[in-house]
């Protein structure tokens, strides 16, 4: 079975009219749907602007509460340097430094340990200047 289909001229004219006609209108479609995409755009690019200026601000939000923290811990640490320095002498100071140095001393670790002494075999817990100190007359 072999069908045909064959077509007046005036039909072929009108198809060819209508596919002309069609090929025009998405031609001029285009320009529109053109303009269209653009205001999209430019609303995508509204949207994102203020993204992005919400996720500055809530940056900038963030790093404020990190700067608390740090002046919070800071404070902390001030006011407790201030209470150990009222009560801290330098007789306290040097009983931690033997203490310390047994504890060195005992530890399966060690092989040689060096002891800065002053005058009386008490170790240095700050730089003595010698011209200041108060050493014995035997020890001058």
């Amino acid at each position: 079975m072999k069908s045909s289909i064959s077509l007046s001229p005036p039909t072929i004219a009108l198809l060819s009219i209508a596919a002309v006609a069609t090929l025009a209108g998405a031609m001029a479609g285009l320009p529109a749907y053109s303009r269209y995409q653009a205001r999209q755009d430019a609303s995508n690019d509204v949207l994102v602007s203020s993204i992005n200026i919400q996720n500055s601000e809530q940056h900038i939000q963030i790093e404020a509460r990190k700067a608390q923290v740090r002046v919070a811990e800071a404070r902390g640490i001030a006011e407790s340097q201030a209470i150990i320095a009222q009560s801290l002498t330098e007789n306290y100071l040097q009983y931690l430094a033997i203490k310390a140095q047994e504890k060195m001393a005992d530890s399966v670790n060690h092989t040689e340990v060096y002891i800065p002494s002053g005058y009386n075999g008490i170790p240095l817990v700050k730089t003595i200047d010698q011209q200041q100190a108060q050493l014995p007359p035997e020890h001058k």
